[in-house]
């Protein structure tokens, strides 16, 4: 029994940190392609799917945020404001970064934002744009270990939620 408990534990070890490297290289990818304007929104989104194999980012189990902030433009306007926002998936998790498209986006750490208001003494703010993404990933285990821990898995048994973000 104590062979087949570590097994087990090696198996779901070994599956929940690829799943935990998949999710960190989709983000940094799609935020470093994202802020290159390589494709658009929803063909980004769409490519980076298909990138997190054998993760399956389209369904119930992945989730997928894009969101692409400006800076403020004047001293009557000088918030940063959300210029476009896109996501992929179906999975339940609600991106840190909040507020709607034209509106000033709330969850960017106080020096980014800072950095992104408009600066009356320079005539303009310290970055002109951010683009962040976000990626979670709802990891099952294949083995029945995880139930003997609770307080690792999600209420119901779902699973472990695994999130990475990535700032350009």
């Amino acid at each position: 029994p104590v062979l087949v408990v570590l097994v087990f534990g090696i198996v779901d070890l070994g599956r929940l940190i690829q799943a935990r490297l998949v999710v960190t290289n989709v983000s940094r990818e799609g935020g470093s392609l994202a802020s290159r304007d390589i494709r658009d929104g929803d063909a980004l989104i769409s490519m980076l799917q298909s990138s997190a194999a054998p993760l399956d980012l389209k369904k119930a189990d992945g989730r997928i945020w894009l969101t692409k902030i400006k800076s403020g433009t004047t001293v009557s306007d000088p918030d940063p404001y959300i210029y476009r926002r896109y996501t992929g998936g179906t999975l339940v998790a609600a991106s840190s970064i909040t507020g709607s498209v034209g509106g000033t986006p709330a969850g960017l750490s106080s020096m980014l934002f800072n950095h992104l208001r408009y600066n009356s003494q320079n005539s303009t703010s310290d970055i002109s744009e951010v683009t962040v993404v976000e990626v979670f990933y709802l990891y099952r285990p294949v083995t029945p270990l995880p139930e003997f821990m609770q307080n690792l898995i999600l209420p119901g048994g779902q699973g472990l939620l695994i999130g990475s973000k990535a700032v350009f």
